[in-house]
């Protein structure tokens, strides 16, 4: 199965790709646009394997998006911005026990209550940050083959989605840093399908790059 990485530089003199940045869901809903006419059934999202994430750094802000079918340039609107595709099979293949690998993502750390520790209060799902964020984090990491050698993690603005009578708010960080894969399968599997909540809202894509052979 083929997994493809998808860089969209958009334009910012583009209205409509400055709507999409101001919105997690406006964002998700022109991604899924680009995917190719195909019967994707009840979870189209989870079926094309779509996850995104948006990067700010000094040269600007690009969308990565990645999916196990390529998306369709031509669905962007005039002016939007730049695309190009790269396969991450060969990434995906290359993963063994004791490959250092780089990784970043832009999670979004959660912590549940249930009735059973808070007395008269049903469940409810509370944002981590700080110590609790990385603590999340490395948990996190090992359940899904990796073992972080370094982490850097900083505060994102949260995912939001206020569009056709929606509030969700989804609270982001941004980790990163150097690993040792422990687990392949289960390092492709977080890869393929993301860690954690708010995956249609720019959430759980985990980015990887080989940083040196075995040891």
């Amino acid at each position: 199965m083929a997994v493809w990485l998808t860089r969209i530089t958009p334009d910012p003199r583009s209205a409509e790709a400055r709507a999409d940045l101001a919105q997690a869901g406006n964002l998700h809903r022109r991604l899924m646009k680009l995917l190719p006419p195909t019967e994707l059934g009840d979870s189209p999202r989870q079926a094309a394997g779509l996850l995104f994430r948006v990067e700010e750094s000094r040269s600007g802000t690009t969308i990565l998006a990645q999916s196990t079918h390529h998306l369709v340039a031509d669905q962007l609107p005039d002016g939007y911005g730049q695309l190009e595709h790269r396969e991450l099979t060969p990434l995906l293949e290359a993963l063994e026990v004791g490959r250092v690998v780089r990784y970043r993502i832009v999670a979004s750390p959660t912590k549940r209550l249930g009735r059973s520790k808070q007395r008269g209060v049903s469940e409810t799902t509370i944002p981590l940050r700080g110590p609790d964020a990385d603590a999340w984090w490395y948990s996190r990491a090992r359940n899904h083959g990796l073992e972080p050698r370094s982490v850097t993690a900083q505060d994102r603005n949260d995912s939001v989605d206020r569009s056709r009578g929606r509030r969700i708010r989804h609270a982001a960080v941004q980790f990163q840093g150097v690993a040792t894969v422990t687990d392949p399968a289960s390092a492709r599997e977080a890869v393929l399908h993301g860690i954690g909540r708010g995956k249609s809202h720019g959430c759980g894509l985990l980015s990887l790059a080989l940083a040196g052979g075995p040891e």
